[in-house]
Parts: structure tokens; sequence; C-alpha cells
């Protein structure tokens, strides 16, 4: 039974690293569909409107550097990401008390939060 606690201890921990990956990718993809919204436009065969030249040679300047950081930002975002994913294989005892003290401070917040709401 000592043999298997461990091994169980592991895959329980590999499934919330899973689910996390889940919940991330989530985020991402609501990041992108609300900056896509506050643009104003879609993007389009992976090019932005706004990309295009309007009126001869001029281009709108504003919002292409906005997508190039976006897209940078994205770019960090992911090798962090997969940083971080490789340094819980290496250290799966670190990454379950990383992911046990998030947890627990994400839940300290949204608990009061609701009792100030509660007793208002």
């Amino acid at each position: 039974m000592n043999e298997k606690a461990p091994e169980e201890k592991l895959d329980t921990l590999n499934a919330g690293i899973a689910k996390s990956r889940e919940e991330i990718a989530a985020l991402a993809a609501t990041l992108n569909k609300l900056a896509e919204k506050k643009a104003g436009e879609s993007i389009v065969d992976g090019k932005h409107p706004h990309d295009e030249p309007t009126n001869g040679d001029q281009q709108q300047s504003g919002w292409t550097g906005f997508r190039h950081r976006l897209d940078d930002a994205e770019a960090r975002g992911e090798s962090i990401a997969k940083g971080l994913a490789e340094e819980i294989r290496r250290h799966p005892l670190i990454g379950g008390t990383a992911a046990f003290g998030l947890g627990f401070l994400f839940a300290r917040l949204l608990f009061k939060r609701r009792k100030k709401a509660s007793t208002q």
C-alpha cells in the first residue's frame, strides 16, 4: 500500500496540472476574444485588418504595434508556461505545494469578498 501511495499522489498531481493547463488555455482564449472585441474587428487569415495599408501608403501603426505586443506577450506566456511545466515535472512536490498555496490564497480572497458582501 505504501508503494502505491506515491504513485497515486503523482497521478493526482498530474491530473491537477492537466486541469490547470486547461484553465490557462481557457483564460488565454478568453483574453484573445476580449482583445478582438476591444479592437472592434476580428482577425481574418492570420492578419488583422488594421495591418493593411489604408489611404495609399499610410498604416495605422497603433493597431499593428498593439498586435505585435500582444503576440509577443502570448509567446512569452507560452514559454513561461512550458518552463513552469518542466520545473513541476522535475520537482513535483514543490509544484504540488505551490498549487496548494495558490488555491488556498484564491479561496481566502473569495471568502473575504463574500464575507464582506454579506455583512454590508
